[in-house]
């Protein structure tokens, strides 16, 4: 598209043409930029969420080692027993829109089922275990949409800077040269009819 615009006549017709590229090119920038925004602002609000994760990979320690001094407690025969009554939760896959960014997402379909753990210790530690777990996953939720936000903001920018550096200035230029040109033209045949007239 670019390359032929050396080339182009110059004519009304053309500069016509070259202004409603250029409209045309400006008002694309224009509407990358506000979704470049967009992104921007949600990727800052997700990393704030971020902080979590700290919180989250602690407890998670906390209620690993808890189930680990339960299980060297009680004997590793109990705590198999003990965890096989325990029905454990599905995950299920799902795509989830944001800003328009396709993000994979990991979903809680059914919580863990330990209606059969009648031990009040165990059936603590398990609640808390799965608490952190449920966290974790929130977290790694919000890393995946983190990521895959940051690619489209990074792929929008460089569209924007390439419009902004190369595009928008090849087709200003294109559109100087043909006005230069069909105003020496215009008064060439001004001059011409002058002349031919000899008013």
């Amino acid at each position: 598209m670019f390359s032929e615009l050396r080339f182009l006549p110059a004519s009304r017709g053309t500069l016509q043409l070259l202004r409603r590229r250029l409209e045309l090119v400006q008002r694309g920038k224009d509407v990358l930029q506000m979704r470049r925004d967009q992104l921007a602002k949600e990727l800052l609000t997700m990393l704030d969420e971020l902080r979590k994760r700290s919180e989250a990979e602690k407890a998670f320690l906390e209620a690993s080692r808890r189930i680990a001094a339960l299980r060297v407690a009680r004997g590793e025969h109990e705590f198999r027993s003990i965890t096989s009554l325990v029905k454990p939760p599905e995950v299920v896959g799902v795509t989830i829109s944001y800003q328009g960014v396709p993000v994979p997402q990991a979903r809680v379909a059914q919580e863990p089922d330990i209606s059969k753990v009648t031990d009040p210790d165990y059936r603590t530690a398990i609640e808390e275990l799965w608490k952190a777990v449920k966290s974790l996953i929130e977290v790694a939720n919000m890393e995946v949409a983190v990521e895959k936000i940051s690619e489209q903001l990074s792929y929008v920018n460089r569209i924007v800077n390439s419009l902004e550096k190369n595009i928008i200035p090849l087709l200003q230029d294109a559109l100087r040269r043909v006005e230069e040109r069909v105003l020496e033209e215009e008064l060439e045949d001004f001059v011409r009819v002058k002349l031919l007239t000899g008013a």
